[in-house]
């Protein structure tokens, strides 16, 4: 992965993967592509992961996670080639499915900014998210949501624990179609009105290095279904698009 030259061919396979990917408008706008990661840099990826120490605690239960950059920069030697290496395949990756999905933005931003959003949000609204890995332990259960609005596409890429495997069924992200019933950001739901307007329509099901990606609007909502991984761990890659600070300021201010 240390060549230019092939760290370009890496990146362009994907992009051309994500490319050719066909896209699911329902419940909402998305795609699921298989081994999005080619065999040589999902290999690093489980070379260089962290240890648990390294790993950052969150605020949400079992989760810990560090950005990529951050590893990149902290890291030396070949581990330090990896995770630049993964920055920039994820970079450019987040920048494909931005593209691949543009035609369906109007589901987030139609409901947010008006019919003439394209035009509001002006030239070069958007940035890239920083790359996040992260990883889960125990039980876990994520109730229906939707991700924060400065989220424009999301993604993440599963990947299996080399050992212990984690016990089965091995969840992946269930999608909820929500009867109308739309939601701006990642605010908690009351429980009411969730059992109320969201139903489970599929399973995106876990499977390693599968990449699950969305467009992130009002409906896009999604969890994980409950279930207890005992000593092993959920892993992912999360990368994307986000609206640059001053769309974000300019027009999501209110919404939080």
């Amino acid at each position: 992965m240390s060549a230019p030259s092939t760290l370009e061919t890496v990146t362009a396979k994907m992009e051309a993967q994500i490319a050719r990917a066909r896209v699911i408008a329902r419940p909402f706008p998305h795609l699921v592509l298989d081994d999005a990661l080619p065999p040589a840099l999902r290999r690093a990826v489980d070379e260089a992961w962290p240890s648990p120490e390294a790993m950052r605690q969150t605020n949400f239960g079992n989760r810990r996670e560090r950005l990529v950059s951050r590893l990149a920069h902290l890291a030396e030697g070949r581990e330090r080639v990896i995770w630049r290496a993964v920055h920039h395949a994820l970079a450019m990756s987040g920048l494909a499915v931005r593209v691949k999905l543009d035609r369906y933005l109007a589901d987030k931003f139609r409901p947010l900014i008006g019919p003439d959003w394209r035009r509001r949000l002006g030239e070069a609204p958007y940035a890239t998210s920083d790359a996040q890995i992260a990883e889960y332990r125990g039980r876990i259960e994520l109730d229906p949501h939707v991700d924060h609005a400065r989220i424009v596409v999301n993604g993440f890429i599963y990947l299996d624990d080399p050992e212990p495997a984690p016990p089965e069924p091995r969840r992946g992200t269930t999608l909820y179609h929500s009867n109308g019933f739309a939601w701006p950001s990642n605010l908690q739901i009351p429980p009411m009105v969730r059992d109320r307007f969201l139903r489970p329509v599929k399973e995106v099901g876990w499977r390693d290095n599968r990449l699950l990606a969305y467009v992130n609007g009002p409906w896009s909502f999604h969890g994980v279904d409950a279930h207890d991984l005992g000593d092993a761990r959920r892993r992912i890659l999360m990368f994307g698009s986000l609206l640059s600070d001053a769309a974000a300021t300019a027009h999501l201010s209110d919404v939080g």
